[in-house]
């Protein structure tokens, strides 16, 4: 044998001597080879480790969609090769939200067991309770086995990304995201929208702009940001009648129209209104029985009121407003203290009443503070009324009907917590399409005709606006209080 076959012998020997001593050290040392080699365990996310989307924690995300953004949920079926884009989050696609976050966390080493099922990890947001999760498979064959009710559980659970192209994302529409099934058929918005002010024929002189927020007003009974599309064109440069037609169109597609002629004229003409003037003594004859009481309404628009002569020509109360939030600022009215002081001198009994804007209930709760601070000790006779009357674009204000109902609700509330009664004044049309009184408050009701067909219950009627009597120079509103119906 030469000398080149006893080298390559004398190696082999050596190559199987080592192996069968490492053969024997797994079998004789087992807890030293697990030491050596990592366990899965230690490679995976801990369970309540925040899970960053470019920076962001998904537990911020969300309380960032509860404060108005875009729902950003992730849906574990998403593919999770797809190679993320390091655009705005808000408004990326699902699929490139979740490579995103796989891109950002390793949740596998290289020397994880692929066929080992902990090799399919779910790690959960921070908050336990949070339904999102997201889902990282390290062999796409390995997903692809599994069962058809695994991926029907995961297709329940998972929670789908909403793209951010619409801007109007609201906290109700966060507030939906948590219910547990889809209720794009079923959730609360089951009304098309609803055109609560319009002018049917506008005037707008020529030169001048035309907005046509100021010729109507509009809500729906969920959406706070209702989509309106004008179809025609105004040309203000000439005279004519140009016909324009208005569709508001709410988030679930439920949509109303109405038609409106603008007519462009060289100088408005004014609207000769049509209502006769009523008389008192004439208001008396018609209204007055053992049950009722006849009396007025007043604001600064009467401005100095003889109540002696009024008291003299037959009336029994008088409402009067006490103030009221005009374009965000609390007022009061400038004659309040002069007319309470009168009223009452003259023996009259008094009824007061809130000239309301408010948006939202923690403004109501000011304007509470406000009225009752003005107030103060002085008695009334007769619940204390808000009147919310700035339908005329209503949209400005960003509230929905159950919004303006959640406002009467909560001054209702305020007042009775401070001893008093409350009563929600309205007009027939407002009472029957915009307020639902869900707390069975007083209504005054507002109607001008001699007859109300008003089928709801009510404790007044404002009978008319173009009331005379001896005391006022000039028309006020009279009206007819029952006195069966109140117990203030």
């Amino acid at each position: 044998m030469n000398r080149s076959k006893k080298i390559l012998f004398a190696v082999l020997g050596f190559i199987i001597t080592l192996c069968l001593c490492l053969v024997i050290m797994v079998f004789a040392f087992p807890d030293l080879m697990t030491s050596i080699i990592p366990d899965n365990e230690d490679i995976v996310a801990e369970e309540n480790s925040p899970i960053v989307l470019s920076g962001t924690p998904i537990e911020e995300l969300k309380e960032a969609s509860n404060e108005g953004a875009p729902d950003l949920t992730i849906d574990s079926s998403m593919d999770s090769s797809t190679n993320p884009s390091e655009s705005d989050v808000a408004s990326s696609d699902a699929s490139e939200l979740l490579a995103l976050a796989e891109g950002e966390i390793s949740l596998l080493s290289e020397n994880a067991d692929s066929s080992a099922p902990e090799t399919e990890s779910t790690v959960s947001a921070t908050d336990p309770s949070a339904e999102s999760s997201v889902k990282s498979e390290t062999d796409p064959a390995t997903a692809s086995t599994k069962s058809s009710s695994e991926a029907a559980t995961e297709s329940s659970t998972a929670e789908t990304l909403e793209a951010a192209s619409d801007p109007k994302a609201t906290d109700s529409k966060a507030a939906a995201s948590k219910d547990p099934e889809p209720k794009a058929a079923d959730h609360n918005d089951r009304q098309a929208p609803v055109f609560l002010a319009f002018d049917a024929s506008p005037q707008v002189e020529v030169g001048k702009e035309f907005d046509i927020h100021k010729f109507m007003g509009y809500a729906d009974d969920y959406d706070r940001d209702v989509a309106m599309e004008v179809s025609g064109t105004v040309d203000t440069s000439k005279e004519g009648t140009y016909p324009v037609k208005i569709t508001l169109t709410d988030d679930s597609g439920h949509s109303t129209s109405k038609s409106m002629d603008v007519k462009v004229v060289t100088k408005k003409s004014k609207s000769e209104g049509g209502r006769k003037s009523e008389n008192f003594a004439d208001f008396i004859n018609s209204y007055k029985t053992e049950e009722t009481l006849v009396g007025i309404d007043i604001s600064r628009w009467q401005e100095n009121v003889d109540f002696e002569k009024v008291k003299a020509a037959g009336c029994e109360f008088v409402y009067m407003r006490l103030g009221g939030l005009d374009d965000g600022e609390l007022y009061t009215d400038r004659y309040y203290q002069q007319n309470i002081a009168g009223a009452r001198a003259a023996g009259l009994k008094v009824g007061i009443y809130w000239h309301a804007e408010e948006g939202s209930p923690e403004e109501v709760k000011k304007s509470v503070e406000y009225l009752c601070n003005v107030l103060g000790s002085e008695p009334v006779d007769f619940p204390i009324a808000y009147d919310w009357e700035d339908f005329m674009n209503f949209e400005r204000y960003g509230m929905n009907l159950k919004d303006i109902n959640d406002c009467f609700t909560t001054f209702a509330n305020e007042m009775q917590a401070r001893g008093f009664s409350a009563c929600l004044y309205g007009s027939k049309n407002y009472l029957e399409n915009v307020w639902t009184n869900e707390t069975n408050q007083y209504i005054w009701l507002a109607h001008y005709t001699p007859n109300t067909s008003y089928a709801g219950e009510y404790f007044m009627w404002q009978h008319s606006c173009t009331g005379l009597i001896d005391g006022i120079g000039g028309n006020v509103d009279l009206d007819v209080l029952y006195t069966n119906k109140v117990n203030p």
